[in-house]
């Protein structure tokens, strides 16, 4: 299979073979990892390209259920109609969550290195169930999130997990897994970081910089602010020694802390720094080449990377008004739904009635929703997934 990439991810490919050929080492170091993705895109993996093989010959990932209809109301009254229907959505839905699982554990395994653990029968940021993550020695190193919203998973690599990871897996490859093959355009989070042995880009370097708008992003945006996050004794010696940049709900949040105070190292000749930024709702194309996705972010980044960077970005934010309302019609119809169908059956299908009956005439105010035209595709989209 042919796939197609955009000019972003061509120009990160670009500087990561202009690299490769000058036997250059990676200098950035990807420290967390979490993505979302819907279940029903595992169904994709058994045809995501393996060496002599296709994807009705490969024997790695689970094929998909052969789901035979066994639905027959004929002769049922209404009732019993439905009942025979929702025993049919169930014994299919159990079908296709067994071999959703199936595939999770086999992508875990074959695609990052990891096992799952069985279920933990409690939710995990706001999905219905969760297992652990865990390396080939069971070592408990993140999470997996099934049963959330739309029937995602959301899957958490730690930082001690990713270095599992890249030893099983490279950025480059991951990618195509995750873009390519599971249909993910952003990451839900990916925490880049640059070490520094020589005491140059320090704390104290990081707060000059700072004022100097070092921090400022390459394409523009309002300033983010710093906080020192020191932590000191009597005697004058650092316990922590830490400043941040940005804040923790923005797309860009930056750490520069003394690592060696964090580790606990009493080694006097060692130096050791880390600068490291925590980026949300991330271009997953940045696994293409994470050195020039560091570099791109803005000039401090730059001036540690011997690399050309490469602009990449958030997410674009869903405005305010449009998911209010979008929330406000879901829960109405989670509420509601069936009360207003039977509403609606009495009154012969006259919404001008019901909508008489169910607002008060205090609400009703004579103006109409005032939504700007370009939300209009927005709420559309948001209305047909609810």
């Amino acid at each position: 299979m042919e796939y197609q990439y955009s000019d972003l991810a061509k120009k990160l490919i670009d500087n990561r073979v202009a690299r490769f050929k000058k036997h250059d080492e990676n200098q950035v170091i990807i420290d967390h990892l979490s993505f979302s993705f819907k279940l029903a895109d595992l169904r994709h993996c058994k045809r995501a390209g393996m060496t002599g093989t296709t994807s009705e010959t490969q024997t790695i990932f689970p094929p998909m259920p052969d789901i035979k209809q066994n639905l027959n109301t004929a002769g049922m009254s209404s009732d019993d109609a439905i009942k025979q229907i929702e025993r049919e959505k169930r014994r299919v839905q159990g079908l296709l969550g067994d071999f959703y699982v199936s595939t999770l554990r086999v992508f875990c395994r074959f695609a990052l290195g990891f096992e799952l653990s069985a279920p933990r029968d409690k939710g995990f940021h706001g999905y219905q169930n969760s297992m652990n993550l865990l390396t080939l020695e069971g070592n408990h190193v993140g999470f997996v999130g099934i049963g959330g919203q739309r029937e995602t998973c959301y899957i958490q690599i730690s930082g001690e997990g990713c270095k599992h990871l890249w030893s099983h897996t490279t950025p480059f490859v991951l990618h195509h897994w995750l873009s390519k093959v599971l249909s993910i355009s952003f990451l839900s989070r990916i925490d880049l970081a640059r070490d520094c042995y020589d005491d140059v880009f320090n704390c104290a370097n990081a707060e000059t910089r700072f004022f100097s708008r070092s921090f400022a992003r390459k394409k523009g945006g309002p300033n983010p602010t710093m906080s020192p996050r020191h932590s000191v004794s009597v005697t004058g010696d650092y316990d922590v020694e830490m400043i941040t940049v940005g804040k923790r709900t923005s797309p860009v949040f930056w750490r520069i802390y003394n690592k060696k105070l964090e580790q606990g190292i009493n080694e006097e000749s060692l130096v050791w720094y880390r600068n490291e930024v925590e980026l949300k709702k991330w271009n997953v194309d940045c696994l293409l080449d994470p050195d020039s996705a560091f570099a791109g972010i803005c000039e401090f980044a730059q001036e540690m990377i011997e690399t050309i960077g490469v602009h990449t970005s958030s997410a674009a934010r869903v405005s305010k008004p449009a998911t209010d309302l979008a929330s406000r019609v879901k829960w109405v119809r989670r509420m509601c739904g069936k009360a207003l169908a039977d509403i609606l059956e009495i009154t012969e299908g006259d919404m001008s009635t019901v909508l008489g009956l169910l607002v008060p005439d205090k609400h009703v105010v004579g103006k109409s929703l005032d939504i700007p035209n370009t939300y209009r595709q927005i709420l559309t989209e948001q209305f047909r997934s609810l």
